[in-house]
């Protein structure tokens, strides 16, 4: 008898169906029990090859906003993030067909506490901040988590947070506390070697949440030498993007060549177009705008100004949203459906 762990090779026939290919005894008998047993058929295994081409053909959609994220990233066309600062601004960015958001720390600042961006609220609020907003849209949030937390163990930590919260991609960067606190007025970096660990405890924690390491060294002389050489140490230790400030679009197409991973960029100036040709000329993957709080804040303040002195807002009025797109942000339709399912009256103007 054949020892049982022996491969060889069998050819035969069993109920109508060909077994030749190398196997153990075992797996022979498996193969045979199928076959008399009417579970393996002739045509049904002669199906199964174009049925496999179908299935690896139609790919389903990505489940996660990580891993939707992440296909827009290595898709064929830039990805262009406005800056979004609330839930409302993001939905409007969704309405507005863009693919994903940007949220910048400056928002939780402002938003939480009226103060500027300098480290004022912790990286937890940060990722709580994001999590309110990831979980009301439909398109993945790049949320500017700062540092992160500093240190390895609590950048795992947060890594973790901010992927249970939602969050598809977490911008984190190099700057030392002192120097956020400071707005830049104490220079300071983490040592390139903190930076690296702290990318590979983020990529340790995450599952599919994209990590864009951003590079903030300084650049004494407008020499951007160590900033390209950490950028590229970045990439290595496992960032999925590199985020850096260079000073023209044209300077990005030889960082792409050093850092070999997409590039992130700060776009919609008067150097830099936030349009797919600029970004693809720049070979920049991803690009964020300047958060629009201020356009906002500016509208109201000329609306509290007009209402002071005539009592009316008719002039600021005129640039108020639209009640077609109102309804479209506050997701009307949706909301009403929803009511009439259970038996509820649709919302009354008023009230709305």
């Amino acid at each position: 008898m054949m020892p049982i762990d022996e491969r060889c090779a069998i050819a035969t026939r069993v109920g109508g169906v060909d077994v030749a290919r190398k196997t153990n005894r075992r797996g022979f008998v498996k193969v045979a029990g199928l076959a008399a047993s009417g579970l393996m058929a002739g045509p049904l295994a002669g199906a199964a090859e174009p049925q496999a081409r179908q299935t690896s053909q139609a790919r389903p959609a990505p489940s996660t906003m990580g891993a939707r994220f992440r296909a827009l990233l290595n898709g064929p066309e830039p990805l262009i993030c406005p800056g979004a600062y609330d839930v409302l601004t993001a939905r409007l960015i969704e309405v507005h067909g863009f693919k994903a958001a940007f949220v910048g720390s400056s928002a939780p600042n402002q938003e939480l506490v009226a103060l500027p961006d300098q480290a004022i609220v912790t990286v937890s609020e940060i990722i709580t901040y994001n999590g309110v907003i990831a979980s009301n849209v439909d398109i993945p949030i790049l949320a500017d988590v700062d540092d992160f937390g500093a240190t390895p163990l609590n950048v795992y930590r947060f890594a973790k947070e901010a992927e249970r919260a939602g969050i598809g991609c977490a911008a984190f960067d190099d700057r030392m506390p002192i120097n956020r606190a400071t707005a830049y007025n104490v220079p300071g970096v983490f040592p390139k070697a903190r930076m690296i660990d702290n990318i590979h405890a983020a990529a340790d924690a995450r599952t599919e949440m994209v990590l864009i390491a951003r590079c903030l060294a300084p650049t004494p002389n407008n020499s951007y030498a160590e900033m390209l050489d950490r950028a590229a140490a970045y990439a290595e230790a496992g960032a999925d993007a590199v985020w850096i400030g260079l000073p023209t679009a044209q300077d990005y197409v030889g960082a792409a060549d050093m850092i070999k991973k997409p590039l992130m960029a700060v776009i919609g100036g008067a150097n830099f177009p936030a349009t797919a040709a600029a970004m693809k000329a720049a070979r920049v993957a991803v690009g964020q705008s300047a958060s629009m709080v201020n356009i906002a804040l500016g509208a109201i303040d000329k609306a509290l100004v007009e209402l002071k002195t005539t009592g009316r807002m008719a002039e600021a009025q005129k640039g108020a949203l639209s009640r077609e797109t109102s309804d479209k942000v506050e997701q009307v339709a949706e909301l009403n459906a929803r009511s009439r399912k259970y038996n509820l009256p649709s919302a009354s103007t008023p009230e709305r």
